[in-house]
């Protein structure tokens, strides 16, 4: 974990790591929270490959990637061919005032690294209606997207924000369903000229809200998931859960705010 409220990160060792691949397993994948970080990820990845292995991974940092061209090209060598990175935010602007270190300069060299070992595409993984977000850095996101496209076909992994316990962001509030799909929508009409070469992957806007309320949640959050699952699971009965037994979460993941979380109250007749 990368997150000083987790103790900071914890590293395992690249011989750790080798040991526990089986001699029999025709394709490894990495999987971290930070595995771009690790100090050994290139003699890992070399080992792996050396014996055989194909290579699968978790997401990884744009910044790494351009200063460790290595990964790139081993990655490719063990089977990979969708090159992801995260860019966390659709301007520089917000990616410093979040503080990524992640700028458009290593974006560019990642694409053009995926254009060297001949990815399919250099997916790009980033989040819409962070806090402050506006018009101009939509507009910023969509000039940079076309530029990487026209280097290397790019597919955009957007997903809508939301505050999660436990992260700085925690007080900021989810920006709202019509806020994110419209958004969207400025986006998609936006990259169509692209013929292609830029692909808007979105994840959903409703679904987004539910983590939302989820996030802020409590045992009576809860019970609202219960009563939404029996009904059926889908997002209307979701909504109309929420706003009866856990209105104080929707409220919560609107405002973004700490509020107390009420004591469960279990409604007569409902059985486990």
């Amino acid at each position: 974990m990368r997150r000083s409220t987790n103790g900071g990160m914890r590293l395992v060792t690249a011989d750790r790591v080798l040991s526990l691949v089986p001699d029999y397993a025709p394709r490894v994948g990495l999987v971290g929270a930070a595995i771009s970080d690790h100090p050994e990820l290139v003699p890992i990845l070399e080992a792996l490959i050396a014996a055989g292995k194909g290579v699968g991974i978790s997401s990884l940092r744009a910044d790494r990637v351009a200063r460790k061209p290595r990964i790139a090209e081993l990655l490719r060598q063990g089977g990979y061919s969708t090159l992801t990175v995260a860019s966390d935010a659709a301007s520089q602007r917000l990616r410093r005032e979040m503080s990524k270190g992640t700028t458009e300069q290593h974006l560019i060299d990642c694409a053009r690294q995926a254009a060297e070992h001949r990815y399919k595409v250099l997916k790009v993984y980033m989040m819409i209606g962070v806090p402050g977000e506006t018009d101009a850095d939509l507009d910023e996101l969509v000039r940079f997207s076309l530029e990487l496209g026209a280097i290397h076909p790019v597919a955009i992994g957007m997903a809508p924000f939301v505050p999660k316990l436990n992260t700085p962001m925690l007080n900021d509030g989810f920006v709202g369903l019509k806020v994110v799909e419209s958004r969207l929508k400025r986006l998609e009409t936006a990259f169509k000229p692209s013929r292609g070469r830029v692909e808007l992957r979105a994840t959903s806007a409703r679904w987004a809200w539910v983590e939302a309320v989820l996030a802020q949640g409590d045992a009576q959050t809860g019970l609202a998931v219960m009563h939404a699952v029996r009904a059926g699971g889908a997002f209307a009965d979701y909504k109309r859960a929420f706003a009866e037994f856990a209105p104080h979460s929707v409220a919560r993941a609107a405002r973004g705010e700490e509020s107390p979380r009420p004591a469960l109250t279990v409604a007569a007749g409902v059985g486990a």
